[in-house]
């Protein structure tokens, strides 16, 4: 698919209620991460719920950037008619919630839910992500290669099984040929963002962090926030892992 720079982006909706719950991927990943919390949202009749996938990510369209404003204009549209909105990122969805908090993109939030997104962010990271965001993308010649690869980069190979939707959607197929459905380049939208924005939003957060987190040390939130919160036996892909603990940081917020 050809790069834009006015992305269409995969958007499913759901639920029902005042509340909307905007629940925002991580990189490399889609939105079908999300399913076992918006499960929940419709279980409890707690709202609705708005997942995207975000611009150069699984059924959405890859373009020429990826600044995490970009991210946050693109999802900013989607929730500008909203009465209440809660966010849930993951990850880099974390980021792009605190942009969304901010307030310099229009929309209001009324809370918001961090959970496993960098803070400690250094140059290596930077060189890192430019690095893998610099590199073409890699095709495989069976589904079942790419599916692989999938899960491995997301950090959800053991978690998710290889012939879960959720894994399908993070693939992409021309012809006979097979690749990952994200573009390498999203990996440019990583920087020191965490601690530039967060001190910016009025509305309530938590920080939380998979005990197990590789990426994450809850040491870091600690020192910004005393009542960050560790989620006991799990890994990175919290949402993933644990949806039910994920979804009980919302009410954390009080809101």
């Amino acid at each position: 698919m050809p790069p834009t720079n006015s992305p269409n982006l995969h958007v499913e909706t759901g639920g029902e209620g005042e509340t909307t719950y905007l629940l925002l991927h991580g990189q490399g990943a889609t939105g079908d991460t999300w399913q076992g919390v918006r499960d929940i949202i419709e279980k409890e009749e707690a709202g609705q719920w708005i997942v995207p996938d975000m611009r150069g990510h699984g059924r959405s369209d890859w373009t020429n950037t990826y600044g995490f404003g970009e991210h946050a204009t693109d999802i900013a549209d989607l929730i500008r008619d909203r009465e209440r909105v809660i966010i849930i990122g993951h990850s880099m969805g974390g980021i792009i919630g605190l942009a969304l908090a901010t307030g310099w993109f229009g929309v209001n939030i009324a809370g918001l839910v961090v959970i496993g997104t960098i803070l400690d962010w250094t140059e290596e990271h930077t060189a890192a992500m430019h690095a893998i965001g610099g590199k073409p993308s890699r095709w495989f010649d069976s589904r079942d290669e790419a599916i692989e690869r999938y899960l491995k980069v997301s950090g959800l190979f053991g978690i998710v099984q290889p012939d879960d939707p959720m894994a399908a959607a993070g693939i992409y197929q021309e012809g006979d040929k097979f690749r990952l459905a994200a573009d390498n380049a999203v990996a440019t939208v990583g920087g020191s963002w965490m601690s530039v924005l967060l001190p910016v939003p009025k509305c309530p957060i938590v920080l939380a962090v998979g005990e197990h987190d590789k990426m994450v040390d809850i040491k870091d939130y600690q020192a910004v926030d005393k009542n960050a919160v560790t989620l006991p036996g799990i890994g990175h892909n919290t949402h993933v892992e644990d949806p039910q603990a994920t979804w009980d940081l919302v009410k954390k917020l009080g809101v």
